[in-house]
């Protein structure tokens, strides 16, 4: 049974990143731009109707035709929370609809401190990673932060190069992965230092995509990290659209109080939901052989 989703929202770029989010959730339904989208077409391929608007574009009073239940797109503090929606579109009339399975997990990790606390860090995460049948991590860094180099060929460069093709499946991330030392398969680093950022954004958007749809797989059970570092802040809701979760890691809780990092978490928040984003603190990651002014020092970023 087909439904159609009607996002009243003017502004492109959040309309855009829902509208990707929300095809996660649901990817048999139609979603569409009332104010631009031919809604007398869509109509009569659906069976039913949900709605979102934005207060701030439209009336709830003035959506024709008259809908039950709309669903406001932020919340009372003016946050826009996915899982909310979802689970708001997911009535009774429509349990039987088919949902994109989550067999896999697509996390990325945004760090501001060294790359062996980082890379600490992410070692940590594989207890949570544990039953998949592969675990891949991607860096989206330049060559010197990605440390790992591959013997066999693979490396980022020629990955991000290659998932341009209309050719290319997210099961060919596999072909460009080796193991490392800490049990993730990966391409490793760039051929050049700066590959990540020349090649542009939207190449990394579109790896993103792509390493999304191989977590999200039934046909396999995948879990994908993704490195981020070095793009504007004003890229980042794009580049994580995809993702299931995002963690920022931080030196020490006092950088959680700097303006930039306030900042940069807030945005995030509001672009991609407070359920998907979460802050964790590189001072309270303490190896059993390190003392806190060790672990203070190496807490600094880069």
């Amino acid at each position: 049974m087909a439904f159609t989703i009607k996002i009243y929202e003017k502004n492109e770029y959040i309309y855009t990143l829902l509208r990707k989010r929300l095809n996660q959730f649901y990817p048999d339904a139609y979603i569409v731009d009332p104010f631009i989208d031919d809604q007398d077409y869509i109509d009569t391929l659906s069976d039913f109707t949900k709605v979102i608007y934005d207060p701030a574009d439209i009336r709830k009073e003035d959506i024709t035709p008259v809908t039950a239940s709309p669903i406001r797109l932020t919340d009372d503090s003016g946050f826009i929370d996915c899982a909310r929606i979802a689970s708001a579109i997911r009535t009774h009339e429509d349990t039987h609809l088919s949902h994109h399975p989550l067999t896999g997990t697509f996390t990325a990790v945004i760090p501001f401190v060294y790359s062996d606390v980082r890379d600490r860090y992410i070692s940590g995460l594989e207890t949570e990673m544990s039953g998949a049948d592969f675990n891949i991590r991607l860096d989206f860094t330049s060559k010197i932060r990605a440390l790992w180099r591959g013997s066999g060929g693979s490396n980022m460069t020629s990955l991000l190069e290659a998932c341009k093709s209309r050719r290319f499946v997210p099961e060919d991330i596999l072909k460009y992965c080796n193991m490392d030392d800490s049990g993730f398969l990966t391409p490793g680093a760039c051929k050049n230092n700066d590959d990540v950022y020349d090649l542009g954004t939207a190449r990394s958007v579109s790896l993103m995509y792509h390493a999304a749809d191989l977590a999200h797989s039934d046909q396999r059970k995948v879990n994908v990290l993704a490195v981020i570092e070095g793009f504007r802040t004003n890229d980042l809701p794009e580049l994580l659209a995809s993702c299931d979760s995002v963690i920022i890691l931080l030196p020490a809780k006092n950088a959680g109080e700097d303006y930039g990092a306030r900042e940069l978490i807030t945005s995030l928040t509001k672009a991609l939901g407070s359920e998907r984003v979460s802050v964790c603190y590189a001072a309270e990651l303490k190896c059993p052989d390190e003392s806190e002014e060790q672990l203070m020092q190496r807490g600094l970023a880069v």
